[in-house]
């Protein structure tokens, strides 16, 4: 069983773990453990989970600081093309994350090309930041690492969600407003993963994968704005 280089990971993070496990833990995917029934670790599910919600705390508290004038509407905009499937994977990626997972033969092949894969890795190394180093360096990395393009997304001028963005493209082109349908859901009831559908008319046009059907459906009408490019 290879063991991933913390050390190598840390100095790229400019991070020095306290405690090494649970940057271990943010590393180790699920199927890892099935694969290795005598590893003694666990997977990164929980720290997934928490990464989760300080993610969105810690993004919303940014933009609610940074962009005061900014309704509602805007701000919730804004954080959905921050946190969403994209973006993480997209920073995982930059921070090569993939290269350090500890996951199954079979997943490791697709797992540095998988951005649901590298976003939910993302959330749960933010959740071991958080554990060892507290919130003020969970903000610090965050700002660092993930919110410095939110002045980008907005100076490209359009804080519109993929769902938003897919239906104004296909009701100006075709006059059809897309649909979205839960193909399949894995995983227990704390930590699943959704795959959705997004449809024109009868014909599937992109699927899209996430940690909730929201996500999913959000990842699906990215995916099918990027086949229309």
């Amino acid at each position: 069983m290879n063991q991933p280089n913390l050390e190598t990971l840390e100095k790229s993070l400019n991070l020095k773990f306290k405690n090494q496990t649970l940057l271990l833990r943010a590393l180790t995917h699920r199927s890892y453990l099935n694969e290795n029934p005598g590893y003694k670790g666990v997977s990164n599910e929980r720290l997934e989970f928490l990464g989760d919600a300080i993610l969105q705390f810690l993004t919303s508290e940014y933009i609610f600081d940074q962009y005061d004038d900014y309704p509602e509407g805007e701000l919730t905009n804004l954080r959905s093309k921050l946190v969403n499937t994209e973006s993480l994977g997209s920073e995982a990626s930059r921070l090569d994350l993939g290269q350090h997972l500890l996951i199954s033969k079979g997943e490791k092949e697709v797992a540095q090309e998988s951005v649901h894969i590298l976003a939910n890795t993302f959330e749960a190394l933010l959740g071991a930041i958080y554990l060892d180093f507290g919130l003020d360096t969970s903000r610090a990395f965050l700002i660092k690492e993930l919110l410095y393009k939110t002045d980008s997304i907005i100076q490209n001028g359009d804080l519109k969600d993929a769902k938003s963005l897919y239906q104004e493209k296909t009701q100006e082109q075709f006059g059809v407003t897309p649909s979205y349908k839960v193909l399949k859901d894995e995983g227990p009831d704390h930590d699943k993963t959704f795959t959705v559908g997004a449809y024109l008319g009868n014909k599937l046009i992109a699927k899209g994968t996430g940690s909730s059907k929201r996500r999913a459906q959000q990842d699906a009408a990215q995916k099918a704005l990027n086949s229309a490019k």
